[in-house]
């Protein structure tokens, strides 16, 4: 009779919960019938369990108040990121406080079900023997997927920020406008082979090497072989690892550099800070910081304040981490100073990081906001003030790149543009935090503003004068691939193509390990928070790739997850690994 009773508790809370969280994403009209029926099977399915376990799961959320705190926020911050704000406006008051009541409730519920299921058991943090092979057998399967994207989209995909690179290396005339150190990979790659594919290969080797370090380094300190190899293969068919290792974007190294950044941060929790203490361990961090300096431009605060937090977390270990911090720091000045210029290099155009500042100025112009004389004088030397109305909300470059914008005028005299830019937010309030909330839109927002829109990954090589274009080995497989792409991206836009999702599942993950491992499990965040920081300061567009790191790493704070501390038990039985050889 309870399963009867449960049965039909699940299948009204699952109708109710599909409707709700569907109704404050979008409206019905745009909803399709595939996405009712997909979510109403699996919210029945999960109250069906909830329900079951109901009890168990409020012991263990209630168990400590910082969990149900951090859950109650998190499940806060995600009904707002889901919430399609024109629809909110103008829906009748009852209706918005129902389903939004609703969809707290469904939240809530789903992220208290992830932390019973992590915190009632996992793996005991244990040193464990793994063969350093299995990290080529991990490699296996990730290689092996990753290569039909390749031959379905041979030689690579480029977007004209790959073609930049392409046609630096072809006329040996360099800047760092996109970074040097990507277009220095691509010309000694394309020294042993003078074809993109060359760099496809060298990012499927790369990711599938970190990924495989990764699966490597949890083994070895308890994590299950089952488990291990879910996660390789889980993450082997993610769409998102497949189409972005065949495309030439410098943030696909970059966001490797950051999953091994968190990686070596998670390992030094796990060995207590003993890797720091061989030259090894320096080593690997110093080169994986240097990775995320050079190539990204907003890297080297990213790599300087992570180091900088290592080096309070391990106090006792200061002298050894100051080698990497100051290394780091004098190579980045020393490269991008003496020797840039020594070369002819151009640096990058400090306007760049003037995007939100300037949309925010755009937004006020192009709504006649409130303007002295004196300031339409000076932003009509930079762009005439009719111009100013190519502003586009979710997209800086139809300012930035116009053809009349005379960025020299800013880089001239930049603390006369933010003096003026500081004036102008303070005489429209309104106009600008609207402007910066549809600016960083991707950074915090899971459903995509009706208005905006999401550049999740490029395909093919735009059209160029250096004779390169796509050749697939197999139309059929490019064909095939490419509707699994487009497929996938219309069901599955916010969960997978937009980073917040994984942001939050991440804070999570964070929480519940916080919980297992102690305080200091919290540290392994910092290289994602830092980055995410930095977009939040100068979001240039409307790009996944600025945020896929968030992606790749998130599968490794739920392996940190599963791992817990002797002395900080699960409440409800616990599950351990024993050593074994692999």
């Amino acid at each position: 009779m309870t399963r009867v009773r449960n049965l039909l508790i699940s299948v009204a809370a699952g109708l109710a919960a599909t409707i709700s969280v569907l109704a404050i994403m979008q409206a019905r009209q745009d909803t399709s019938l595939l996405k009712y029926a997909a979510l109403s099977v699996i919210s029945i399915c999960f109250f069906y369990a909830f329900l079951t376990l109901r009890k168990q799961i409020l012991q263990s959320v209630l168990e400590k108040r910082y969990i149900m705190i951090g859950i109650i926020l998190l499940s806060v911050y995600t009904l707002i990121s889901l919430i399609d704000w024109p629809l909110f406006i103008n829906r009748p008051w009852y209706e918005t406080v129902l389903v939004d009541l609703i969809s707290l409730a469904t939240i809530f519920c789903f992220f208290s079900f992830i932390a019973f299921v992590l915190l009632r058991g996992g793996y005991i943090w244990q040193k464990t023997t793994v063969s350093r092979w299995q990290i080529l057998w991990y490699m296996l399967p990730m290689i092996f997927v990753w290569m039909f994207y390749l031959l379905a989209f041979f030689p690579g995909n480029m977007s004209p920020d790959s073609l930049n690179h392409w046609r630096q290396v072809e006329n040996m005339e360099f800047n760092n406008w996109h970074p040097f150190a990507y277009t220095m990979v691509i010309l000694v790659l394309t020294m042993i082979w003078d074809s993109p594919a060359i760099i496809v290969i060298f990012q499927i080797l790369l990711m599938s090497f970190v990924y495989s370090y990764g699966i490597y380094s949890f083994r070895q300190y308890g994590l299950g072989k089952g488990i291990a190899w879910i996660a390789v293969l889980l993450w082997a068919v993610l769409p998102v690892n497949g189409i972005f290792s065949t495309i030439l974007w410098k943030d696909v190294v970059y966001s490797t550099f950051i999953v091994f950044l968190t990686l070596f941060v998670m390992k030094t929790v796990l060995q207590e800070g003993k890797n720091l203490r061989t030259w090894s361990g320096i080593a690997t961090f110093t080169i994986v910081l240097l990775g995320i300096a050079f190539f990204r431009n907003n890297g080297l605060p990213i790599a300087i304040l992570t180091a900088i937090g290592m080096l309070i977390a391990y106090r006792r270990n200061r002298k050894q981490l100051l080698t990497p911090l100051v290394l780091v720091s004098a190579l980045y000045i020393v490269v991008t100073g003496p020797v840039f210029t020594a070369y002819n290099i151009q640096s990058a155009n400090p306007n760049e990081s003037m995007s939100i500042p300037t949309q925010q100025i755009a937004a006020v112009v192009s709504q006649d906001g409130e303007l002295t004389e004196e300031q339409l004088a000076y932003l009509d030397t930079i762009l005439p003030i009719d111009d100013w109305d190519a502003y586009n909300p979710y997209l800086t470059d139809r300012i930035k790149f116009h053809d009349n914008f005379k960025d020299d005028v800013i880089v001239a005299d930049m603390g006369k543009y933010i003096s003026v830019w500081f004036e102008i937010v303070r005489q429209n309030p309104a106009i600008v935090i609207e402007a910066y909330l549809k600016q960083t839109s991707l950074i915090w927002q899971i459903n995509k503003p009706i208005d905006g829109y999401t550049n999740p990954y490029t395909i093919d090589v735009d059209p160029n004068s250096m004779g390169l274009e796509t050749k697939p080995v197999s139309q059929t497989l490019y064909d095939v691939i490419e509707y699994g792409l487009e497929t996938s991206r219309y069901h599955t836009e916010e969960l997978f193509w937009r980073p917040v999702v994984f942001s939050i599942l991440i804070v999570l993950f964070s929480l519940i390990a916080s919980r297992k491992l102690g305080a200091i499990a919290w540290l392994p965040i910092l290289p994602v928070l830092l980055n995410t920081g930095t977009m939040f300061v100068g979001l240039p567009a409307q790009d996944y790739r600025y945020q896929v790191s968030n992606c790749m790493v998130s599968i490794f704070f739920l392996l940190f997850a599963c791992l817990y501390k002797k002395g900080k038990e699960p409440s409800h039985g616990e599950r351990t690994t024993p050593t074994q050889q692999s």
